[in-house]
């Protein structure tokens, strides 16, 4: 026999080997599926984005159409994310009338879901789970808060990171609502 260290060195090498021959045959099968990841590209059409919000009523980012949209991806377990909601509700508020709303998009367990329309109430916003999505041309999750700014004319301006506060949802939008 080998040396001992010879052995597992032999091992190690021939689970790499199977290791990458899964890979490779793993990514074959989805290319052959033709499964791809949704890429949200600036500057092109948003998406479809279509479903059922927690209020029971559906919903199509379609009929937005001629309104500034933030389109967030938020869990109601995130820190981030609950440090922004109130942000997202009071710039709403203030510019509703110039054309702004928000869809927020929970990428909860379908388990939490009364605890994401308990959130989404409090907030007075309106918004689905991810799990509730009947087309979606986004992913059906992201690292969160991420959100996106889709302007009047259907168009992904922006892709935001992280928690957003107001001074910065001003900054970021005031663009897209005519703000001086």
């Amino acid at each position: 026999l080998p040396p001992r260290h010879d052995r597992s060195r032999r091992d190690s090498t021939m689970h790499r080997r199977t290791l990458f021959r899964t890979l490779i045959a793993l990514c074959a099968f989805a290319t052959a599926a033709g499964a791809t990841a949704a890429v949200v590209e600036m500057g092109e059409p948003a998406p479809p984005l279509r479903g059922t919000l927690v209020s029971g009523e559906t919903f199509d980012l379609a009929d937005y159409r001629g309104k500034v949209v933030l389109v967030n991806f938020f869990s109601s377990y995130c820190k981030g994310c609950a440090y922004e909601i109130g942000a997202i509700e009071t710039f709403r508020d203030d510019y509703r009338d110039r054309g702004f709303d928000v869809l927020v998009i929970g990428v909860d367990r379908p388990v939490d879901k009364a605890r994401v329309a308990r959130m989404l109430g409090t907030y007075n916003l309106q918004g689905a789970m991810a799990s509730d999505l009947d087309e979606s041309g986004f992913e059906r999750s992201y690292p969160t808060p991420t959100a996106f700014v889709v302007d009047r004319d259907g168009v992904v301006r922006e892709k935001l990171w992280g928690a957003k506060t107001l001074p910065r949802l001003r900054e970021l939008l005031s663009p897209y609502l005519n703000l001086k």
